[in-house]
């Protein structure tokens, strides 16, 4: 018989204790616990574009990263031996640019500005083919040093066919001209003078057809009917490094469902995700209360570093137009 002060193993698992008692989780910490999980498991499901694009990114900063050219320095004996040695300055070049302009509109008065800031914007580069290769020369205007690119063949380079074929073929009934036609009445819809509406962008219809027996690949352009046929094997056309990068720019909507427009979706999801990984790290930050100090200084120097960066670069681009 029992003892009515013992209790069953599962009243007692049940039973309240002082002290122990499970409380319902209060909403805010379940919300945490969720942001965390976000935080957490997109990370993981979108690891690959992270470092995709963490790493093209420093490719493109940087040529020599997962490189796929040789590079050689030049002979600075050489480079100073030649008209190199009197380049001019930036201020320099730019008062000559600035007398011509003088010379070319003499109705106007055309001064440098006191404070000119003149810059070149990058290296000279000469492009040359020799035994098969493309070798390009960079020379750098400030410092006057110098190397030489060489770029491999790409061995995916697409082959053309049909070499009797006109770069430019005319289509009956151009499906491109009644698009542009349709125009008019989309803008007086619109109330905007139609005018003369001119095609804009490089739409292209692309398609596999058969030349000779072997399959080609076929681009049209619709905007002034460039017609490109290249044989066709699966190959990409890119060599692995410039796969890569294009990867990293692709963006934008395809007008048919494919591997394109799949991209895209993780495109958008990479940047839903990049602002996710923002926001909750700071919610995360602010929930570790010994490390909101350290936490605090830490954001206002990146806010500090941004707002500065942000200000040089629209100033850059406001000076160099680029």
């Amino acid at each position: 018989m029992q003892n009515p002060e013992q209790t069953s193993p599962e009243e007692a698992s049940t039973a309240p204790t002082n002290g122990n008692a499970r409380r319902p989780k209060r909403l805010s910490t379940r919300l945490m616990q969720l942001i965390r999980r976000i935080h957490l498991y997109s990370g993981l499901l979108l690891l690959p574009w992270v470092l995709l694009y963490g790493i093209t990114g420093a490719m493109y900063n940087h040529q020599w990263l997962f490189s796929e050219v040789a590079m050689q320095p030049l002979s600075e004996e050489v480079i100073a031996s030649t008209p190199m040695s009197e380049f001019p300055t930036p201020e320099g070049f730019a008062q000559q640019v600035v007398d011509s302009l003088q010379s070319a509109a003499p109705q106007s008065e055309i001064l440098l500005a006191e404070n000119p800031r003149a810059e070149y914007t990058g290296d000279l580069l000469f492009e040359v083919f020799a035994s098969g290769e493309r070798h390009v020369v960079h020379i750098d205007p400030i410092t006057q040093e110098s190397h030489l690119v060489t770029f491999p063949e790409n061995p995916e380079t697409p082959v053309p066919v049909l070499d009797d074929l006109q770069s430019f073929i005319k289509i009956d009934n151009d499906p491109h001209i009644s698009a542009l036609n349709s125009v008019r009445p989309l803008l007086d819809e619109a109330g905007i003078d139609s005018g003369n509406p001119k095609p804009f962008g490089w739409a292209k219809l692309n398609f596999l057809a058969i030349v000779d027996g072997k399959p080609a690949r076929v681009t049209y352009v619709l905007k002034d009917g460039h017609v490109d046929v290249t044989h066709y094997n699966g190959d990409d056309g890119f060599t692995p490094r410039a796969f890569f990068l294009r990867l990293h720019t692709s963006h934008g909507q395809s007008p048919h469902w494919n591997g394109r427009s799949m991209w895209s979706l993780f495109v958008d999801t990479m940047a839903i995700a990049m602002v996710t990984w923002a926001l909750s790290g700071v919610l995360m930050w602010w929930q570790i209360k010994r490390t909101r100090w350290i936490g605090a200084v830490l954001l206002l120097i990146s806010i500090a570093t941004a707002t500065f960066m942000f200000i040089s670069m629209q100033d850059f681009y406001a000076t160099t137009k680029l």
